[in-house]
């Protein structure tokens, strides 16, 4: 049986105070978090995220020891190669650091995080992998948003010995961000991670690119694209830089989602056969009626707002009674985030960016905050 978790941090230092680790600073403070929250970043993300409360003091990234040192929970929001140079120096920092100390992750893989902390913590120092599987389109502490984690799940991959009263501790801590914080082994999140991840990344990279191999009918291709060859490919624009790291610190478990893909591509679409087709179709009906709708992603057709929104009665009527009055057509309405009680982004889809601004002045006026969707 394990023991009652120990009463919550009272001081966190969070290194990378980017778009997720600002966000998880407005999230911890608007869950009721009152203790310290030190920021270890770049001059400008420390500005922003001064400014918008998500930090109360900030240290240059060569002070990251000395913030480490106060703080009784570290979590090093970086991508995968920052977060394994932060693991090295604040192991060779060790004498500052609290005893006992936490120390955990945003990194969207886990196994070779916890092999780095494995490698270069002193004993005392417990590390709990962590990875919230929550982001946006923006980047930077200027975009954070303290509703980021709602309904997000947060992956949390204690290492090896890691006493099960600290991972529940962490867990107690991070729910009032309104994250559904979950546990797995490292290897675990990996496999998954790639199954439903990192392979459609690139699957959706190979689908764009294979426009190519239609030779002189490519930009007829490019230009009649869309429904569900726009939807399947969304992802394909995202930044290889945000990638690199993913990828090769996840080669093995990557590498075996590709090859099953192919056996599962090959075998279900041999011959075209209509038997084999079909038996295909129902199974993906079947696993795909499954998967949680308040998770799913969604692509709009043309141009699309994000609004922000309270869970109350009669909101979306205030919301489209501006748009209604200016003759302003939405094309389409979809929730992206729901946060029962508390309120949620949604995503109005409209046929031009025009439009799209015309709308976007209205609502401002209207007191909603709201952005375009890059």
């Amino acid at each position: 049986m394990s023991r009652e978790p120990r009463p919550a941090y009272s001081t966190i230092a969070i290194a990378g105070v980017g778009l997720i680790g600002a966000s998880l600073g407005l999230a911890l403070r608007r869950g009721g978090f009152r203790g310290g929250i030190l920021g270890v970043s770049q001059p400008r993300s420390l500005e922003d995220a001064r400014r918008l409360g998500a930090i109360d003091e900030g240290f240059p990234y060569e002070r990251l020891a000395e913030a480490a040192g106060r703080a009784d929970l570290v979590v090093l929001s970086s991508p995968i190669s920052v977060i394994v140079s932060h693991l090295r120096a604040l192991g060779e920092a060790g004498r500052l650091l609290r005893p006992g100390t936490v120390i955990t992750d945003v990194g969207s893989t886990k196994a070779e995080i916890l092999r780095a902390a494995g490698r270069c913590l002193p004993a005392g120092i417990p590390f709990i992998g962590g990875h919230p599987l929550a982001g946006s389109e923006q980047r930077g502490a200027g975009a954070a948003d303290p509703f980021l984690f709602q309904n997000a799940y947060y992956v949390l991959t204690p290492a090896p010995g890691v006493d099960e009263a600290e991972v529940e501790r962490l867990h107690a801590f991070l729910k009032p961000t309104g994250a559904r914080v979950v546990t797995l082994t490292a290897e675990q999140h990996d496999r998954v991670a790639a199954a439903i991840s990192h392979l459609p990344q690139l699957l959706a990279v190979s689908l764009v690119n294979s426009l190519v191999d239609l030779g002189d009918q490519r930009d007829v291709a490019i230009h009649l694209a869309a429904g569900g060859f726009r939807d399947m490919t969304r992802i394909a624009s995202s930044s290889f830089s945000v990638w690199r790291d993913i990828l090769s610190t996840n080669r093995r478990e990557v590498i075996d989602a590709l090859e099953r893909f192919i056996r599962r591509l090959r075998d279900d679409t041999a011959e075209l056969d209509p038997g084999r087709l079909e038996a295909a179709f129902a199974e993906a009906s079947r696993t795909r009626r499954e998967i949680p709708k308040d998770t799913k992603g969604f692509l709009g057709e043309l141009c699309d707002l994000l609004v922000e929104v309270e869970d109350t009665p009669g909101t979306i009527s205030r919301l489209a009674g501006p748009l209604a009055a200016k003759g302003i057509s939405v094309k389409d309405i979809e929730v992206l985030k729901v946060r029962e009680g508390e309120g949620g982004t949604m995503r109005l889809a409209f046929a031009s960016r025009a439009l799209a601004r015309e709308a976007l002045d209205e609502l401002h006026r209207a007191g909603f905050r709201a952005r375009l969707r890059d």
